[in-house]
């Protein structure tokens, strides 16, 4: 069976590997372009916390932080285990707090009592606002997160690829599936609601639901999580 991985290029290939390695055929298939912005610094001395909402929050920040040992006396919060190792990985810390739900609204309730504290958010332009809104706050736009060229084209042509197989779509983030979705035509529609779509987690779920199509979603909202309802799907 035929699994479509539309997460950005360079965080495709371990997801490629867990699927090859359950007997799947995987086909990368970028939805998103990561774009580093490093013609930027930041002194993080002012906030008392830095919450990663990604690992790509986490790779962007390292590449334009002044003094990247001043992480170790803040307060790290992030969203789901892949951004805490990203975390140990660059900064050499343990994130503090980590919610066992890997949301965005999750993790603002771990930070509810931290609410006089001043806070640093790394991240997108697209990211949402659930953070900053009910945070003391401040974002800094370290990557933007770019739709492909020739996107709406690449996917007539997949429509073509995936015409007589069985496959599953798979998305890790709202913007993902919405750059996808977008250019769906009314036969490529018909031929994957015979087929299936696993999303990482419910928020992704509701955005390829507001595309008119149902999602499964795994128990962990992480690449091993939808693992797990894939090969299911396949039985």
């Amino acid at each position: 069976m035929k699994v479509v991985i539309t997460r950005p290029k360079e965080r495709a290939e371990y997801f490629k590997k867990l699927l090859e390695n359950s007997g799947f055929e995987p086909i990368i298939f970028p939805t998103l372009e990561l774009k580093y912005n490093e013609d930027i610094e930041v002194d993080i001395k002012g906030y008392d916390g830095v919450i990663f909402t990604s690992p790509s929050g986490v790779r962007g920040l390292y590449k334009i932080v002044k003094n990247r040992d001043a992480l170790k006396d803040k307060i790290v919060a992030v969203i789901g285990e892949k951004t805490g190792k990203e975390v140990e990985k660059y900064f050499n810390k343990k994130p503090d707090i980590m919610p066992n739900t890997y949301t965005a609204e999750a993790l603002l309730e771990e930070l509810r009592k931290y609410k006089n504290l001043k806070f640093l958010i790394p991240t997108t332009p697209a990211t949402r606002d659930v953070l900053k809104n009910n945070l003391n706050a401040d974002l800094i736009y370290v990557y933007q997160s770019i739709e492909p060229e020739g996107l709406k084209e690449r996917v007539e042509q997949l429509k073509e690829i995936l015409k007589n197989e069985k496959f599953i779509l798979t998305f890790t983030s709202s913007l993902t599936a919405k750059n996808f979705l977008k250019y769906v035509d009314n036969e490529f529609r018909e031929l994957i609601k015979k087929n299936y779509i696993v999303a990482i987690g419910p928020i992704t779920a509701k955005t390829i639901e507001e595309f008119g199509f149902k999602a499964l979603i795994p128990k962990k909202y992480t690449i091993e999580g939808m693992l797990e309802v894939i090969k299911n799907v396949r039985l």
